[in-house]
């Protein structure tokens, strides 16, 4: 007589246990993680027997089991959607089917554990989240179990096949969870690397045009420079020759002819500084947007990194990786921003520069208007050359003192600058390094 016609036959004739010894079943894993799986639920091949001895009523029954996975599944509108987009209802219950009686099947091998990643994987696609999977799964238990102590009469027998059934049921639900695990685990990954590629092409975008910037910057402070010390050089001249003056008389009128051209040219010097100050300016003003852009990146930054590392902890032990890779982001973006910070600090010295550059300018114009006065003066009553040399000559000299402050700060403004362009390079190395 057939295990079929066994259980075919009433329930006192019924001995579920009694043939299960005598199934063939196949355990053959060669994944280590598999295996420690059945290890910790001490699924054995004695169990898997018992499992196989069951098929018939699985096979008797596939049609409710699978109609009360996907009838839990279809109450939520957005997964029947999906469904229909991808496959159909009644393809996923015939393929649910086969997957089911092949549970019961006594085989647990490679091919099997397979299987169960593909059908993982599917629902994947489809939007089924584990926590939607695993109700739509747990009715499916529910059903199978109300079943198996339908057609089995012996309360021993109930016991040992519930045992199993929960075993095998809870050993498929390891299996997709897990495959349910590694796909999140690849969109994670992809996510972050893309965020991360992202995050590298702008901020190397930016520091790139930040140390462009920087050096057109250098390089008008230091034609500033060069136009300075031509002034001062100018002045030191004007000076020498207004001490000349009063030692020649004769020559007096020539020489502050002579005063009253290189005063011009003061004026003219005085003037094109005055433009590239301004010019200054509006470099630092761009600088400040730059490293605006630059701040939002690195907020940006630290958002992913806070968010990976979010990702990672509920990942658990499978997101260490990435909980590692998100703090050297998040240090990443700490030192853009203290990098950000020094610069601010630079460009605000430099402003305070500018000012000071300004006003010593603005004290050279109103110096040199005086000498030019004096100038005009002395030309309409040569009979007062001597005193209006003296004049001029004091005169040259506040222009010399203020050049000379003048071009301290400069100096200084060149130095700023030079610091401004050395932690562009460095966030550009950031960049690229990152």
């Amino acid at each position: 007589m057939s295990l079929f016609q066994l259980i075919r036959g009433s329930k006192e004739e019924k001995k579920w246990l009694q043939y299960a010894g005598e199934m063939d079943v196949i355990i053959d894993i060669e994944d280590d993680s598999i295996q420690t799986k059945m290890d910790m639920m001490n699924f054995t091949e004695n169990d898997l027997k018992v499992i196989k001895s069951i098929q018939p009523i699985v096979r008797e029954h596939i049609d409710q089991l699978v109609e009360e996975f996907y009838s839990t599944i279809l109450r939520v509108e957005h997964l029947k959607e999906m469904i229909e987009k991808y496959s159909t209802v009644d393809r996923l219950r015939e393929t649910l089917k086969v997957h089911f009686i092949e549970l019961f099947s006594g085989k647990i091998d490679q091919s099997f554990v397979g299987k169960r990643f593909r059908v993982a994987k599917t629902h994947y696609r489809i939007g089924l989240e584990p926590a939607w999977y695993m109700g739509a799964f747990q009715n499916v238990q529910n059903s199978l179990l109300s079943i198996v102590c339908n057609k089995v009469s012996n309360k021993e027998e109930i016991q040992t096949i519930l045992s199993v059934v929960n075993k095998i049921l809870s050993f498929e639900q390891q299996i997709v969870l897990e495959a349910y695990e590694q796909e999140n685990m690849e969109k994670l990954q992809l996510e972050f690397e893309k965020g991360k590629a992202d995050l590298k092409n702008k901020m190397t975008s930016v520091s790139i045009g930040l140390v462009a910037l920087t050096e057109q910057t250098q390089a008008a402070v230091e034609a500033l420079s060069m136009n300075i010390r031509e002034a001062n050089k100018t002045t030191t001249e004007s000076n020498e020759q207004a001490t000349m003056a009063k030692m020649y008389a004769d020559e007096g009128k020539n020489k502050l002819n002579e005063l009253f051209t290189k005063v011009n040219l003061i004026e003219t010097f005085t003037r094109d500084m005055i433009d590239i100050i301004n010019k200054l300016g509006e470099s630092s003003n761009e600088i400040s947007n730059v490293i605006h852009i630059v701040q939002e990146i690195a907020d940006q930054t630290n958002l992913l990194s806070l968010n990976s590392a979010i990702e990672a902890a509920r990942a658990g032990e499978h997101g260490k990786g990435f909980a590692v890779v998100s703090q050297e982001v998040r240090k990443l973006a700490e030192q853009t921003k203290n990098s950000i910070s020094q610069i601010n600090e630079l460009i605000s010295t430099s402003n305070k520069y500018k000012i000071q550059v300004e006003q010593s300018l603005n004290q050279v114009r109103n110096t040199v208007q005086l000498g030019m006065s004096a100038s005009e003066h002395t030309n309409n009553s040569f009979q007062n050359i001597v005193q209006s040399i003296q004049q001029s000559g004091s005169t040259v000299l506040r222009v010399q003192e203020h050049m000379e402050e003048l071009i301290h700060v400069v100096t200084e403004i060149e130095k700023a600058t030079a610091d401004v362009a050395l932690s562009a390079e460095q966030l550009n190395e950031a960049a690229l390094i990152g």
